[in-house]
């Protein structure tokens, strides 16, 4: 009977200890934290076929174009907190250009990299807001959930 006791609670203690290493494992992947992991990205157009898709993204140098179900959409700017975003959707707004703010889900990994160019938006006018938003767009590619 104290070696079924013994096995059962080892049983338990090993499943605990790999189930927390798994989460620790996956925690940038799955959104384990508190943190609010969304951004919005101004989307100029959702398009039916990747062709049309592209000539869009001609039009918007930097933009990347992402497959969501059946639909492809159009990506020419993201940003974090309501700053940084007020002053992008002016930014677009002075170019004549129509874009549609849409709050996406990112990595925590993404989120981390976008603060690293926070400091650099806030700090420059915005004549250079569309190679900031290039290479940022470029990082965020792989990084929606």
């Amino acid at each position: 009977m104290k070696k079924t006791i013994l096995t059962v609670l080892f049983a338990f203690l090993l499943g605990g200890v790999l189930s927390g290493l798994a989460i620790y494992e996956l925690k940038d992947k799955l959104n384990f934290t508190l943190d609010d992991n969304t951004v919005t990205a101004f989307q100029v157009g959702v398009y039916k076929s990747f062709e049309n898709a592209q000539k869009a993204s001609e039009n918007h140098p930097g933009s990347i174009t992402i497959k969501d179900g059946d639909y492809f959409r159009v990506f020419i700017g993201v940003a974090k907190g309501t700053d940084w975003t007020t002053s992008l959707e002016s930014y677009y707004l002075s170019k004549n250009v129509v874009v549609y703010p849409k709050e996406v889900k990112v990595t925590s990994s993404f989120i981390k990299e976008l603060s690293k160019y926070e400091p650099l938006i806030t700090k420059t006018d915005s004549a250079i807001y569309d190679e900031i938003n290039g290479e940022i767009l470029k990082k965020m590619e792989g990084e929606l959930l």
